[in-house]
């Protein structure tokens, strides 16, 4: 509140010190400029503060972010060129004083330039936005804010730690999308494939271990597949994609010492440990229940001699 009172003092200011209130009129044309260009400050100073308390209100977050960035950007561009306006009265001389001011930025601020090129970019063709997983160049992590110059991200680490929060708050100028390669998590399709190996003996029972690791995945994941189905068939439609097989899937692969069981499922991409977690430790369960699956290490591995008899070592 105390912000608001100020900054309404500073616009009355203004117009006390304009030919808007005739009780003083400085008569040197300076003050004059300074006082109107710090009115128009403070105007907008005001009613970005005052938008900003009615933005405030609205409950659905990426909304009211939204309305938040653009009604900030669109007061204080109106009053950059309002209080350009004052300076430079003739039409023409603002004209020309407008394009030597740009060519000068153009070549001091090539760098901040092609970031505000990169910010357009995002506001128009939208390779991301707020909200969304991505990955520029080396950098990956929840896209938080989207500014003029930079994009926040929350980062996020590797797949070793299935792509959990680090904590850091990581600024990437926008110059990058124009730069670097964007992978988007959580664009048009929400979902990652995640893979699971669990080696057996060649003793096993191979069925019944496929379906125990099939039926873990199906239990938690269950949820994800038909919104999973839905995004991929509309995506269909926007490009040349052809559709894939969503439901968990176990592939054998045969190796010297054990079958190598790799379960293949979907998880919200930004909820893997989340979701991966308990398929392992529902396959685990089953397998530990059953006398007939064993899962098999370098320690445990068998070596069938040429006779197909079987050594323990």
């Amino acid at each position: 509140m105390l912000k608001q009172i100020v900054l309404a003092l500073m616009f009355l200011l203004f117009l006390v010190s304009s030919e808007y209130i005739p009780i003083y009129y400085p008569e040197q044309p300076l003050l004059l400029k300074a006082a109107q260009t710090l009115g128009v400050l403070s105007l907008a100073l005001l009613l970005d503060s005052l938008v900003g308390g009615v933005v405030s209100r609205v409950k659905l977050y990426k909304l009211r972010y939204f309305l938040s960035k653009i009604s900030s950007y669109i007061i204080y561009i109106i009053a950059l060129v309002i209080g350009m306006g004052i300076w430079i009265e003739q039409t023409q001389s603002l004209v020309v004083a407008m394009g030597f001011i740009g060519a000068g930025i153009a070549i001091a601020l090539q760098r901040p330039l092609m970031n505000l090129v990169g910010f357009l970019v995002l506001i128009t063709i939208r390779p991301y936005e707020v909200g969304h997983r991505i990955e520029i160049g080396q950098e990956r992590g929840d896209v938080i804010d989207i500014q003029l110059m930079y994009t926040k991200i929350m980062e996020i680490g590797g797949d070793s730690n299935y792509d959990q929060f680090t904590g850091k708050i990581k600024e990437i100028p926008n110059a990058f999308v124009m730069e670097k390669t964007i992978s988007n998590y959580s664009g048009d399709f929400n979902f990652i494939w995640e893979e699971m190996a669990i080696p057996i003996t060649y003793s096993s029972n191979l069925k019944k271990a496929r379906k125990v690791m099939e039926d873990a995945a199906n239990e938690v994941t269950e949820k994800f597949i038909e919104d999973s189905e839905k995004q991929l068939k509309k995506m269909t439609y926007k490009y040349l994609f052809e559709p894939r097989d969503v439901m968990p899937t176990v592939y054998v692969i045969p190796t010297d010492n054990w079958i190598e069981l790799r379960l293949r499922f979907i998880v919200d991409s930004k909820h893997r440990r989340r979701h991966v977690n308990p398929v392992f430790e529902k396959i685990l369960n089953k397998i530990q229940k059953a006398k007939d699956i064993t899962i098999s290490s370098r320690t445990s591995a068998r070596v069938w001699d040429a006779t197909r008899t079987r050594k323990s070592y």
